[in-house]
């Protein structure tokens, strides 16, 4: 083994040095990376500095992915030791991926002029940082809101001094990139699904700063909720990998703490770890077993240790992937195939406010004070009080609204935009080869709240309830079913089932089932509700009955339409009906593979 690893190295080490001397130009003067305290790289300065490592390197590439709502490229700057770029090659040569995501806001910019430095670091060997691709691939998004990245400005950050120019949050189309990766209404997000499943990362990192509250870290970490993961790999993402990411950083030039998201009004209350729901990165990549990270770096902080800080978590965070290669493999094999046999899954979570652990915190004291600017009692920190000590840290999550899987979903091909997202994300799906009529199980929504306000572009369901029925409905040949059997398997549940957190329901793809196409006049409806009562004696006798229990109803002429009409064949079955079919049992389906 010793000797494998002493010869891939030294292939490495003879690779990077034969290609300075092939391009006869140093490469230290390679790139000028043009951040400082007040300054960080535009877009355009960004991809020409990949673009000129790229060229420069043979062991890396920068790959075009698709197109943005601006109309330009997302790019997938990739490291690899022997050159090969082609990541279904790459994971069958039992290669770690990591993939670090940066500029989703672009006025949070510390991971872009990381990641660059990162990159010219371990291109050039800095410090044998090289060794790691011995059995692990960087790939970075150098920027993935460019649109947003574009919209330069000095105005766009009200707490933030430095750098003075920056991107704007929103993209192109004014949406927020980190709540779009399940709903995808934006280019951006259907072309980092594509890169996402092309090269399947075995460890994710998405890079954001935050303004949220005053302490004395200067990056501070979001991890996925390990109840979120097979217990399998769970257990030793919580109690192995996070651990040993904290220690690497404590060693080094940066101490970090998790993300100070206090639920109470002050840090020293308590923080907690929520579980992100898929429309946030974290909990997108929770669903394909991908070990998943946000770091979040302090705004209030010079930006050169922000930028710093962020450098010292990439490395820690690839070091990690390289020096726990197999494991990371096995365990994440093992998630993989549980999963695709998983019948039982949770679709919302709660956290846990009973159950904490103790961790130390350096913060500052906070108080009530006088404003400089207003003149009036605000809440504020007092950085001249320093202060260490232990708070709880509410890291626990409970499961609900648990629902068992069926054999197979039918999605009819009407719900082109959802049929699109699964095909996005790699779900296998075959199609009816003939019409047919079905004996299944559907869902009737019974209630449901809207958002105050629009939600990134939708009036996103709060609040979903449903009853079920068993009815045979007619399928037309082209509708999709979707068998559950597959890796993706929490993927598809979470999507589907519209009582999960960020459901296509919950996210209105749905919404034209809430509405009745069909309807009753009070005038038109008369000779056949007459006729009906007629033709069936037995509701007749129920609706004499009613008319005589209930005056109020009695004297309504529309209410006594409405029972019939409602109680009735003639009643709308479509209304209300979730247009996703359950297939509970194992039936023979006249099928053929989707191959698109």
């Amino acid at each position: 083994m010793k000797f494998k690893i002493y010869l891939a190295l030294t292939v490495l080490i003879y690779v990077l040095s034969s290609c300075s001397e092939t391009k006869k130009k140093s490469t230290h003067d390679l790139i000028q990376l043009k951040y400082d305290e007040d300054y960080t790289p535009t877009y355009y300065e960004v991809i020409e500095m990949y673009t000129k490592l790229a060229d420069f390197y043979p062991v890396a590439d920068l790959l075009e992915y698709g197109k943005t709502d601006i109309g330009k490229p997302l790019h997938l700057f990739v490291i690899s030791s022997d050159g090969d770029f082609d990541a279904a090659s790459i994971r069958k040569k039992n290669k770690r991926i990591v993939m670090i995501n940066n500029g989703i806001h672009p006025g949070e910019p510390c991971g872009i002029d990381a990641s660059l430095q990162f990159a010219d670091d371990i291109l050039r060997n800095k410090e044998s940082l090289a060794d790691v691709l011995v059995n692990t691939v960087i790939c970075i998004i150098p920027v993935y809101n460019i649109g947003g990245c574009l919209d330069r400005s000095a105005w766009h950050r009200t707490g933030q001094t430095s750098p003075k120019k920056c991107g704007y949050r929103g993209n192109a189309r004014n949406l927020d990139l980190n709540r779009d990766f399940v709903k995808m209404d934006t280019e951006n997000a259907k072309s980092f699904a594509g890169i996402f499943h092309i090269w399947k990362p075995d460890v994710f990192l998405d890079t954001h700063t935050t303004n949220g509250s005053e302490h004395q870290y200067a990056i501070t970490l979001i991890t996925a909720n390990p109840v979120v993961l097979p217990d399998v790999l769970g257990d030793f993402y919580y109690n192995k990998m996070i651990p040993d990411l904290y220690k690497k950083m404590a060693e080094g030039e940066y101490e970090m703490i998790p993300y100070v998201g206090f639920f109470k009004r002050k840090p020293e209350q308590g923080i907690a770890n929520l579980v992100s729901p898929p429309r946030f990165s974290t909990g997108y990549v929770s669903l394909f077993n991908t070990l998943g990270f946000l770091s979040e770096n302090h705004v209030y902080k010079k930006y050169s240790d922000r930028v710093r800080s962020a450098y010292n978590f990439i490395i820690a965070l690839v070091e990690f992937t390289h020096e726990n290669n197999e494991v990371i493999a096995e365990k994440r094999a093992a998630a993989n195939e549980i999963t695709k046999n998983q019948k039982e899954f949770a679709l919302t979570f709660r956290l846990d406010t009973n159950e904490y652990k103790l961790i130390n915190f350096k913060g500052y004291e906070s108080d009530m004070e006088i404003s400089l600017v207003t003149g009036v009692e605000r809440f504020g920190y007092d950085t001249d009080r320093p202060f260490q000590k232990e708070i709880p840290f509410y890291d626990h999550a409970l499961p609900e609204n648990f629902v068992t899987s069926p054999k197979m979903y039918i999605i009819p091909q009407a719900w082109s935009e959802v049929i699109e997202r699964m095909k996005l994300n790699k779900i296998n799906m075959f199609r009816l080869s003939k019409d047919t009529a079905l004996q299944l199980e559907v869902y009737y929504i019974t209630e449901h709240e809207n958002s105050s306000k629009a939600y990134n572009g939708h009036w996103f369901h709060n609040k979903v309830e449903y009853t079920t029925e068993q009815q045979l409905i007619k399928y037309y040949e082209g509708d999709y079913v979707i068998l559950l059997n597959q890796e993706s398997n929490k993927y598809i549940v979470s999507m589907l089932e519209p009582k999960a957190k960020d459901s296509f329901f919950r996210w209105n793809f749905f919404d034209p089932c809430l509405e009745s196409r069909e309807y009753f006049s009070s005038y038109g409806f008369e000779k056949n509700a007459k006729r009906y009562l007629q033709e069936h004696p037995e509701f007749n006798a129920e609706f004499e009955r009613k008319r005589k229990e209930d005056k109020e109803f009695a004297s309504n002429h529309r209410k006594q339409l409405a029972y019939i009409y409602y109680n009735s064949e003639w009643a709308d079955k479509r209304f209300n009906r979730y247009p996703v079919g359950r297939i509970n049992d194992d039936i023979k389906l006249p099928l053929y593979q989707c191959k698109e």
